[in-house]
């Protein structure tokens, strides 16, 4: 498994800098954030070092994916959170802040701070079946 020594999130999985975890499993640990959004926030993080989720292999990505339900029945049913927002920044300009890649789990409250939606666009003539065809060649 690759670990990063200067990466905090690899201190933490390895249990070098202390955590609030909530679930282990093999591959992954999810602790609660100690800036959080809102009080509840999770953070799942795998074990091993991947900074972007693009560098994730897979099978990796999968189960944490299968954690994601179960993480936010709990949610709902611990802390009452009437929604949750899931959130991976992927790469600085997106918002990461750390360079390993992890997925935020933010419980969501009628009258909560958190202000949503995005900004929204359009495309305009054949852009989205020019988009559209970039994407699908990516792919591979």
């Amino acid at each position: 498994m690759s670990r990063d020594s200067n990466c905090v999130f690899c201190r933490i999985v390895a249990g070098d800098i202390p955590s609030t975890r909530v679930l282990e499993t093999d591959d992954a640990i999810v602790i609660l954030d100690i800036n959080p959004v809102v009080k509840g926030h999770l953070l799942v993080i795998p074990r091993a070092h991947h900074v972007l989720v693009g560098d994730l292999p897979d099978d990796l990505a999968g189960h944490v994916g299968s954690l994601l339900p179960r993480l936010t029945r709990s949610l709902a049913s611990a802390l009452g959170a009437e929604g949750t927002n899931v959130v991976i920044n992927s790469g600085r300009v997106a918002g990461q802040e750390i360079d390993h890649c992890h997925w935020h789990l933010i419980p969501r409250f009628s009258g909560d701070p958190v202000r949503w939606p995005w900004p929204r666009d359009a495309y305009s003539g054949d852009d989205m079946a020019r988009t559209a065809s970039r994407i699908v060649d990516g792919l591979g």
